[in-house]
């Protein structure tokens, strides 16, 4: 069986008021910790913990967690940009109320800083409540990998931290960023909607691209076909023309656009042939990998956690989570600038010590758990 592309082109918002949204991420997010506590709820109470201790586990997990990850992304990642903007890194929005005001949540967020911040905030924990500390590591990153994989799947829905082109006719086509650009500021009043279909195959095809037809549906208030056909050529060239989604829709001569019409209603609805770049859908990979490990994990705590002592599967976890992170890194794009021409990107070399760490972990730890059960 051949394998087609998919056109991506999902709203990552699920509400959008203008300067205020709420977007299927910031969900996702939520439903990490919440789909997390129910199951560790049902751990404590097997294990003889009160809810009470969970809830105090919880507060100190979600606290860590959105803090690590936060300086993460800041530190690892933007760190020039943020010692020049530091209050954004603790906020949520970008600009001066009233002026350029704009909320965007946080956006940037690393896995690599999450993993150290719930280090450090589960170790305050379990000094606080006198607590096992690996004990309590090894239930947390059983939820936490089921984490990972709702935080990758929202990292679908925002079209963001996609793979390199797979150089066939299968993958994502990642368009939403091409979208809107065509429907933000000025040309929203015009553009009332953008759609893609797959396009039949033509002599003009770029290597490694799939033909798209774009259907663009204009405002009521463009009322001549000269002016449709040329405000849409003019809209497209220059969108064509931004380097920065030059990555996903393409044209091999924006001289030779060329646009259809016809009329539905009061608005005319233009017909455009682009090409896209198939990419691979490294946030699907992840997320796949991520929702495994999180039932293997959860196997072994259930089934075989008698053979093992407290830290082994804090050790499985990061050994298996940062291995396949390592490995899905060599499809993806790089998320910065500074990682063009290194061997390994940042994400690659984050991932390494956590790899070691997890294998000397698991080799401790089982070595021991070997002797003690003879």
């Amino acid at each position: 069986m051949v394998l087609h592309y998919i056109i991506w082109n999902l709203k990552p918002q699920i509400v959008d008021f203008g300067r205020f949204e709420i977007r299927y991420y910031s969900i996702l997010f939520a439903l990490a910790f919440i789909f997390g506590y129910i199951i560790l709820m049902k751990i404590f109470k097997k294990e003889g913990y009160t809810v009470e201790l969970l809830d105090k586990l919880t507060i100190y997990m979600v606290i860590s967690t959105i803090i690590g990850a936060r300086l993460g992304h800041c530190l690892f990642y933007e760190f020039s940009y943020y010692m020049q903007h530091p209050l954004e890194i603790i906020l949520p929005w970008r600009g001066t109320i009233g002026e350029d005001f704009e909320f965007t949540g946080f956006q940037g967020l690393a896995s690599h800083g999450a993993a150290i911040g719930i280090l450090i905030g589960l170790y305050l924990f379990a000094r606080k409540t006198k607590t096992s500390y690996l004990w309590t590591l090894d239930v947390i990153v059983i939820v936490t990998a089921l984490g990972g994989a709702l935080i990758r799947t929202g990292n679908l829905m925002n079209s963001e931290i996609y793979g390199k082109p797979t150089e066939s006719r299968y993958g994502y086509v990642f368009v939403r960023d091409f979208t809107y650009l065509l429907t933000y500021g000025d040309t929203d009043k015009y553009f009332k909607k953008v759609q893609y279909e797959k396009g039949s195959a033509d002599t003009v095809t770029p290597e490694n691209t799939v033909p798209l037809d774009m259907k663009i549906t204009l405002s009521g208030k463009i009322k001549q076909e000269a002016v449709a056909d040329d405000f849409t050529k003019k809209a497209l060239s220059f969108a064509l023309f931004k380097k920065e989604y030059q990555d996903n829709v393409v044209h091999p001569d924006i001289t030779r656009l060329k646009t259809e019409h016809e009329k539905q209603g009061r608005n005319y609805v233009m017909t455009a042939r682009v090409y896209g770049i198939p990419r691979h859908p490294t946030q699907i990979y992840e997320a796949g990998a991520y929702l495994l490990i999180f039932f293997l994990l959860l196997g072994v705590y259930l089934k075989y956690r008698k053979y093992t002592l407290n830290g082994f599967i804090l050790g499985a976890f990061f050994f298996l989570v940062f291995s396949a992170r390592f490995f899905i890194e060599f499809m993806k794009e790089n998320q910065e600038a500074f990682e063009e021409g290194m061997a390994l990107n940042m994400g690659q070399l984050l991932s390494i010590p956590f790899v070691l760490a997890g294998l000397v972990i698991m080799i401790i730890r089982t070595n021991r758990s070997t002797e003690a059960l003879k």
